[in-house]
């Protein structure tokens, strides 16, 4: 929610710009931090996943030229400075992974762009002011920054990546709260033990004295893994008890593997990728397209139009540049598999010869070609004229034509 502070108006000569009216957002208060929330093992083991993928794929500047083709620009300062160096003491895998775990976290992650360099800003620390005329309508932006001293940036220096949520903090506060809190529960047991291991029973009242000396003796002769096996001596008037405490029993393990489903479902994470035992695909490549599908192309999407909005000047934006990430990695295969697919492209005619040797990481021959079947008829999309490889001919609406080849 967001708390509104309004001035008196001003007669329209002398009203202040941006006087009317001040928006201060005011995040909601989470469950748990990201420290107490990373301690977490599934969390823990999802957000690296996430943040890891994401931090690998190199980001490049595409253009679409006048026949709708998409080429990539080369040599451009902006991809170095995404992919490699954003400024001088950070790289760009590390500037990645933080803001994707500022995204998942806490629902907005944020850059700050200085002489040509880009600095990652917790996104714990900032507050938004927006600026209004009407009491709606933003016309400015403002970011106060608290780290070690408070500072206030305009919003032509601040690239705020947003994911339209309050983050997972938030979002799902309780189920990581309940997660974090079963974490210290299961911790308690398995140091103090959450009830007595065994009762000692004995026939008449003992003293406070006796009591002491009876569990220390006790404790001595058979407290311990060294002493485990020990035969068991009991005085007349005792009974031992043992009384069970396996984790099991008490549910230890099913509230785990509950949390660990839930956790996975919250992050959009195939919980195969988490835990082996729920794998439901046969392959790893399936699992790795459920979660580029479902996980990473959410978040991917939601930076590269922040990478569009604040890095592309006007007149690429109206020229068709755009940033893409590259998630072939993602989609790694087997050596079979890769061979398959790549075959099957070039027998399709959907790639040339030296296109294949690309994909296969081979070195191009010096004539390149397309493979084509003399069984196959083509039709051009715009004339419908139809071309016959088989016999050289060309059928068209008005008529037929015979030639040598194939035409050009």
């Amino acid at each position: 929610m967001a708390t509104i502070w309004s001035s008196k108006p001003k007669k329209p000569a002398e009203q202040d710009y941006f006087s009317a009216t001040l928006y201060s957002s005011v995040r909601l208060a989470a469950e748990l931090d990201e420290i107490k929330a990373l301690q977490v093992p599934t969390v823990k083991a999802a957000v690296e996943l996430i943040t890891s993928s994401i931090a690998q794929l190199p980001i490049y500047l595409y253009a679409e030229d006048t026949e709708r083709a998409i080429n990539r620009i080369h040599d451009d300062k902006r991809e170095s400075l995404l992919n490699h160096e954003p400024n001088r003491y950070d790289s760009g895998q590390v500037i990645k992974k933080k803001i994707v775990q500022d995204y998942l976290l806490r629902g907005k992650a944020y850059l700050y762009q200085k002489n040509g360099e880009l600095h990652y800003l917790e996104a714990k620390n900032i507050n938004e002011r927006t600026h209004s005329l009407d009491g709606f309508t933003a016309v400015k932006k403002e970011f106060e920054y608290k780290g070690k001293m408070t500072v206030i940036f305009n919003e032509k220096e601040i690239l705020v990546i947003d994911s339209g949520t309050n983050g997972l903090l938030v979002d799902s506060g309780k189920l990581l709260n309940t997660a974090y809190e079963q974490l210290n529960y299961h911790q308690a047991f398995l140091t103090n033990g959450a009830m007595p291991n065994a009762v000692l029973k004995a026939a008449s009242r003992l003293t406070e004295k006796a009591i002491e000396r009876l569990r220390n003796g006790f404790e001595n002769l058979y407290s311990g893994t060294k002493k485990a096996g020990n035969t068991l001596i009991l005085e007349e008037g005792l009974d031992y008890q043992a009384v069970s405490g396996r984790p099991d029993e008490f549910g230890l393990y099913e509230g785990s593997r509950l949390s660990t489903s839930e956790i996975a479902r919250v992050f959009n994470i195939p919980e195969s990728m988490l835990n082996s035992a729920a794998n439901k695909y046969a392959s790893l490549e399936q699992n790795n397209i459920q979660f580029l599908q479902n996980c990473i192309s959410p978040i991917v999407t939601a930076i590269e139009s922040a990478f569009d909005k604040y890095l592309l000047n006007s007149t690429e934006k109206q020229t068709g540049h755009f940033f893409r990430f590259d998630t072939s990695e993602l989609l790694r295969t087997t050596e079979e598999q890769k061979v398959k697919t790549t075959v099957e492209a070039l027998r399709g005619s959907l790639i040339s010869f030296n296109e294949a040797r690309a994909k296969l990481d081979m070195k191009p021959e010096k004539k390149d070609f397309y493979m084509l079947s003399l069984g196959h008829v083509l039709k051009d999309a715009e004339t419908g004229e139809l071309t016959v490889f088989n016999t050289g001919e060309q059928i068209n609406g008005g008529g037929s034509s015979s030639e040598n080849g194939i035409k050009k």
